[in-house]
């Protein structure tokens, strides 16, 4: 079959079929899940002549072993001593969010906690900003974000297991503390809190925000088509029901909105911005909306190779690195490229962390501290090389004028 009728058929189905990876390069691969009732997929005439293995025989059974269904869910404490959320499981969003609160309070001078609005169930949408002792007045800072896609939980407990690190390493490990002390880290754990406590409660694969749509019962929106860049181009869809649904409009959703507006007011500082996915163990640079090259591509390429040969000394994990549009697909909405292309910020990465297909979106919590590594080590790594550059935060990028906007609530 004609890599062109494979990509038709990508681009025909989005819409209803449920693609959990698309990595659309030679030698990449197709990740799909299919109901019962679609398994007549596989011997169609589109397919037929395509080689596949099944990878999860039961989505459902693997679902029931490895969820908080399964026995993962969290517990409320009894002791007044000791909180309710626990580093070694998933966690659902009120208790992940208390953990924030919770040590906010216990790191007061390290930390603060910023609100960046409410979703439409009114639910905080909180950033942790971390920063040392000995910063420098206005210090530069990266921004790390995770959980925008609600079934991607590792993202939510890696990164919140990553601020706990910073905060325990400061003041005892001097690579922690001599980063602290020069940059200051914008941290989002959890961007989509809405959808993830649908994903919790109700659909655990669900993806999307929960926001209402045209259609009474198809919700929410893919946060992640829904920035202010090409939008509603290919790789989003229009379709309420779809799972990569843009919106009606850019930034009409408070959780991408409140990215963006908090952003805005630091861009000037802004020396990265690191967005964490799952899954597939890849490090994606600029662009996502179109397969021209950028600029400063060797500089990102340059930053990835340092990364990723960072994580594979410290974790022995192997991540791949290249242009999103040459590792995966083109999309449309990306927060990485409107980071890039608004915001004048040169290194803006998407990372999707692991593993590379056994259990996809579903893995066990025995991941997350694995993959808390890769975070530290990575993006630690890439901060490092980004701020020895001779230009990070005066490149020519940054000076062209900025689009100053205005934000409604």
């Amino acid at each position: 079959m004609d890599v062109q009728d494979i990509l038709s058929f990508i681009a025909e189905t989005r819409d209803y079929l449920d693609y959990w990876q698309t990595e659309l390069h030679v030698g990449g691969h197709v990740d799909v899940r299919l109901s019962r009732q679609q398994d007549y997929l596989l011997s169609s005439q589109h397919l037929r002549n395509i080689s596949h293995t099944v990878q999860i025989e039961d989505v459902q059974k693997l679902l029931n072993k490895v969820s908080h269904f399964g026995g993962g869910r969290t517990k409320r404490s009894t002791s007044n001593r000791s909180p309710d959320y626990s580093y070694s499981r998933f966690n659902n969003p009120a208790a992940t969010h208390r953990e924030m609160y919770r040590l906010a309070a216990q790191y007061p001078n390290l930390t603060r906690l910023v609100g960046v609005g409410s979703t439409h169930q009114g639910r905080p949408l909180l950033v942790m900003e971390i920063v040392g002792l000995k910063k420098e007045r206005n210090c530069p800072m990266v921004w790390v974000d995770g959980g925008l896609h609600a079934r991607e939980w590792i993202t939510v407990a890696a990164t919140m297991l990553f601020i706990k690190k910073l905060l325990e390493g400061y003041g005892s490990d001097p690579y922690i503390t001599t980063m602290l002390d020069s940059t200051k880290f914008a941290i989002q754990p959890l961007a989509n809190p809405d959808g993830y406590a649908y994903s919790w409660n109700s659909e655990r694969l669900w993806r999307k925000n929960r926001s209402p749509t045209s259609v009474a019962w198809c919700k929410g929106v893919d946060l992640n088509r829904n920035f202010d860049i090409n939008f509603g181009g290919q790789g989003a869809s229009d379709f309420s029901c779809s799972e990569i649904y843009n919106g009606p409009n850019a930034f009409s959703e408070h959780e991408s909105k409140g990215i963006a507006r908090y952003l805005s007011s630091v861009r000037h500082k802004l020396l990265g911005y690191f967005s964490l996915h799952s899954y597939g163990q890849m490090w994606l640079t600029p662009l996502s909306y179109t397969r021209k090259k950028v600029t400063d591509r060797s500089e990102h390429l340059d930053v990835a190779h340092h990364a990723t040969r960072k994580i594979k000394e410290v974790t022995g994990q192997k991540y791949s690195y290249g242009p999103a549009t040459a590792l995966m697909y083109v999309t449309s909405g990306d927060s990485s490229d409107w980071v890039y292309s608004e915001l004048n910020c040169s290194h803006t990465y998407g990372i999707e962390l692991g593993d590379m297909g056994r259990y996809g979106f579903l893995l066990p919590a025995s991941h997350i501290k694995p993959t808390s590594k890769v975070i530290l080590s990575g993006v630690l790594a890439a901060v490092e090389v980004i701020a020895a550059g001779p230009d990070n935060l005066t490149t020519t990028r940054r000076q062209r004028k900025y689009k100053r906007r205005k934000w409604r609530n």
